[in-house]
C-alpha cells in the first residue's frame, strides 16, 4: 500500500512538473491565431553561392564557396539561414605564387582531428591550375592559423581542380577533374593518399565525357563528391558539360559492392543525369553540389548552385531534401522552385512570430513626412515600407535616434526579427532594450544587423524575457547618411 502511494505522489509530481513547465514556457493568453508559424524558407540561400561546398561537425554547419581571391567560411546552426551568417576570411594567399589567383571551389574536411581547406588554383592562367591543401590544428576552423601545406599532385603533375577526398576500407583517396591544360575533354580522376597532403599512387580516369548531356558547351566531367548510400555503397556525383551553359547537370557513378575504387572496371555511370535545368523553377545550369544531413540526423539534403535565369549570370546556392530508389541510388527530384515554400531541414528552430495587428508605436526621434515613411510604417506588415528618421520638425541625426514598440500586452519573446529597408541609409548597430512602462528598460546590448532587405534577421535572447514594450536605438549606419531607417521589426518565441 506504502510503495502504491508512492507511486501515486511520483506520478502526480511528474504531472504537475509538466503542466508548470508547459505554463512557463507557453505564452499565457493566447492561442495559435495569435503567431504566424515560421517553418518554412525559399531559395536561394544566398544570392552568390558557386560551387557550394558545406561540412558539419557538432551540430555547427560551415559553408564555403568560390570566391577567387581568397577561402571564406561561414558558420551556421541552420543552414535555412545562412544569408545570416558572417564570412571569415581564413586564409589569403601571398601574391606572386603559382597558387595566388582563380582560387576554384574549396572544400573543408575534418581529418585526424584537424581541419583542411582543399582548392585548386593558379599564378594567374587557367592552363596552370593545381590542387593546394591548408591545414588548421584548431578544434574550431574559424579559429586558429591556416597553414598551407602544399600543392596535392599526382607523379604526372598536370591541370587539376575541384579536389575531394574519400576514406573506403581504411585507404583514404583523392578524386578530381582533370585534363590538358584545362582544355577538353576533362576526366574524373583518382589516387591512394598515404595522408591528407600528399598523392601516394598514379591517377586513374574513372569517368570521360560519353554521352549527349555531358558535352554541353564543351565535354566535360568535373565537381566530384562523395555521397554514401543507406546500404553502404560509394556514390560519386559529378557535374556534366560546361559550367557557363544552361544544361549543366549532375551525373552518377556508382562503385560496385567490395570493389575497388582504382579500378575503373569497377565503377558504373548513370546513362542519364540525375539532376537537370528546369526552367519553370528559375534553375538554369544546376551542378557543383555538395551533402549535408538535417540537425536531427533524419534528413538527407543536397546543396548546389545554379542560375536564376537563361543565358548566363552569376551562380547562387540552394538546397532541398532528397530521397533514395530502392536500389540505393538518390533520388534528387527537379529543382525546387525559386521563391516557393521549402519546409524546413528537420531540428531546425521553429520560430511563432507574433502578430503585429494589435501593436502600436509608443515613441519614436523622428520620422520622414514626406513619402509616408512614418514610424508606423514599422509594423505594417510590408517589408517595402519604411520608417525613416528624417524630414521632421525636429529631425534627430545619429546618436539621438530610437523607436518604442507597445505590442499590447505582456509578452515572452525568445527573440526580435528586424528587416532593413532597402536602398541607404541601412542601420550597422542598434541596441536593443525591452520593459513594461515604457519608461524602465533593460539594455539587451547591442546588435550588428546585416544588410539582408528584404530578408529577415533573427536576433536570439541568451533567455526568455517578459516584456510589454521594446526599443531600438540605432547606433552607427552601414553608410554615411545620418537619418537611418527600418523596415519591419517583429518578435518571436520558439516553438518547443
Amino acid at each position: 500500500m506504502k510503495t502504491n502511494i508512492v507511486y501515486l505522489l511520483g506520478g502526480l509530481c511528474l504531472a504537475l512538473c509538466a503542466a508548470c513547465e508547459k505554463i512557463c514556457l507557453d505564452p499565457p493568453g493566447h492561442s495559435e491565431a495569435d503567431f504566424i508559424v515560421e517553418n518554412t524558407f525559399t531559395n536561394p540561400l544566398v544570392p552568390r553561392g558557386a560551387d557550394p561546398w558545406v561540412t558539419q561537425k557538432n551540430g555547427t554547419y560551415y559553408f564555403t564557396y568560390t570566391q577567387g581571391g581568397k577561402l571564406v567560411l561561414y558558420e551556421t546552426k541552420a543552414m535555412s539561414e545562412l544569408a545570416l551568417a558572417t564570412p571569415h576570411d581564413a586564409w589569403i594567399p601571398e601574391q606572386g605564387m603559382p597558387y595566388s589567383k582563380n582560387l576554384w571551389a574549396p572544400e573543408l574536411h575534418a581529418i585526424n582531428n584537424k581541419w583542411y581547406i582543399y582548392f585548386a588554383a593558379d599564378n594567374g592562367s587557367n592552363a596552370n591550375h593545381r590542387m593546394y591543401v591548408v591545414e588548421n590544428s584548431s578544434p574550431d576552423p574559424m579559429q586558429g592559423n591556416w597553414v598551407l601545406k602544399g600543392k596535392v599532385a599526382d607523379p604526372s603533375d598536370e591541370w587539376a581542380i575541384d579536389g575531394t577526398v574519400l576514406t573506403y576500407k581504411g585507404q583514404m583517396y583523392m578524386l578530381w577533374s582533370g585534363g590538358n591544360a584545362g582544355a577538353a575533354p576533362q576526366h574524373i580522376y583518382i589516387a591512394k593518399m598515404s595522408n591528407p597532403w600528399t598523392i601516394e599512387s598514379e591517377k586513374v580516369a574513372i569517368a570521360s565525357p560519353a554521352y549527349p548531356w555531358e558535352m554541353n558547351g564543351s565535354a566535360i566531367n568535373e565537381g566530384p563528391q562523395v555521397l554514401i548510400s543507406p546500404n553502404g555503397q560509394v556514390l560519386v556525383v559529378y557535374s556534366g558539360s560546361g559550367f557557363w551553359v544552361d544544361t549543366y547537370c549532375l551525373g552518377l557513378l556508382s562503385l560496385k559492392a567490395d570493389g575497388d575504387p582504382m579500378n575503373p572496371a569497377d565503377w558504373t555511370k548513370t546513362p542519364d543525369p540525375v539532376f537537370s535545368m528546369n526552367a519553370e523553377s528559375g534553375a538554369y545550369g544546376p551542378g557543383h553540389n555538395g551533402f549535408f544531413k538535417s540537425p536531427d540526423g533524419t534528413e538527407d539534403w543536397i546543396i548546389y548552385h545554379a542560375r536564376s535565369a537563361p543565358g548566363g549570370g552569376s551562380r547562387n546556392a540552394r538546397i532541398q531534401k532528397f530521397t533514395w530508389h530502392a536500389d540505393g541510388t538518390p533520388d534528387f527530384g527537379v529543382p525546387v522552385k525559386i521563391g516557393a515554400p521549402v519546409q524546413k531541414p528537420s531540428g531546425e528552430p521553429i520560430r511563432k512570430i507574433y502578430r503585429t495587428d494589435n501593436w502600436s508605436i509608443a515613441g519614436y526621434s523622428s520620422e520622414e513626412l514626406a513619402n509616408d515613411r512614418l514610424a508606423i510604417r514599422l509594423i505594417d506588415n510590408n517589408v517595402f515600407t519604411f520608417w525613416i528618421t528624417r524630414y521632421s520638425t525636429a529631425p534627430t541625426h545619429y546618436p539621438d535616434h530610437w523607436i518604442t514598440v507597445d505590442m499590447g500586452d505582456t509578452l515572452a519573446v525568445d527573440g526580435f526579427i528586424l528587416v532593413q529597408k532597402s536602398g541607404d541609409r541601412k542601420i550597422k548597430e542598434l541596441e536593443l532594450l525591452v520593459g513594461n512602462d515604457n519608461q524602465t528598460w533593460e539594455s539587451l546590448g547591442v546588435v550588428e544587423l546585416l544588410d539582408l532587405s528584404p530578408n529577415r534577421q533573427y536576433i536570439d535572447l541568451a533567455q526568455r524575457k517578459q516584456c510589454r514594450y521594446f526599443k531600438l536605438v540605432p547606433v552607427s549606419g552601414h553608410d554615411s547618411q545620418e537619418q537611418p531607417g527600418l523596415a519591419e521589426a517583429a518578435a518571436f518565441i520558439l516553438e518547443e
